[in-house]
């Protein structure tokens, strides 16, 4: 055993060497997870909020809350695709907003609904992965005061669209 190891600064260069290869194999393997989360998606306060939807069903939706600047910019940025299909983020404005969304790092397509102060729905965005596109709404008559970013089908699947006058009761919004 000698003969291969030598001495024991080669054996602890050995030891250093098999325990980085198998901290870089962990980090590459938990790094591109399905189920990932960030920081700064783990942070964020589990909330629900209730949505009057297209056939006038108050429904509520359990979601992720982002009311700080920095949630906010987070959304759903370095999280795995299985994390995105199972949660829904509010962005939350203290003041009517016009904010642009750049998505281009989240990893899976998503539907971003754009809400008035007073609940009424203004745009539903929906989004390409690696995209460069920023997502938001122009114009003053479509500032927005919730953002609710979810998973590609959410929308449809909670029946809620800009034709069927669903509407998001802000008073309803609990942590």
């Amino acid at each position: 055993m000698t003969k291969y190891f030598g001495t024991t600064k080669r054996k602890v260069m050995l030891v250093l060497g098999v325990a980085l290869v198998l901290f870089i194999s962990w980090y590459t393997i938990s790094a591109n997870s399905e189920t990932r989360t960030s920081r700064a998606f783990r942070a964020m306060p589990d909330g629900s909020v209730q949505v009057v939807n297209d056939h006038g069903d108050t429904i509520t939706l359990q979601l992720k809350i982002a009311d700080t600047p920095d949630a906010r910019s987070a959304n759903f940025k370095n999280t795995g695709v299985q994390t995105i299909q199972e949660n829904a983020v509010l962005l939350v404005y203290r003041t009517d907003s016009s904010e642009r969304h750049n998505v281009r790092t989240v990893k899976a397509p998503l539907e971003i609904g754009f809400f008035r102060a007073d609940g009424s729905l203004a745009h539903i965005s929906r989004t390409r992965v690696g995209s460069n596109t920023s997502y938001g709404t122009t114009g003053a008559a479509n500032r927005y005061r919730y953002a609710l970013m979810a998973p590609q089908g959410y929308f449809a699947k909670h029946s809620i669209s800009i034709d069927g006058g669903a509407v998001l009761l802000p008073d309803t919004l609990r942590r």
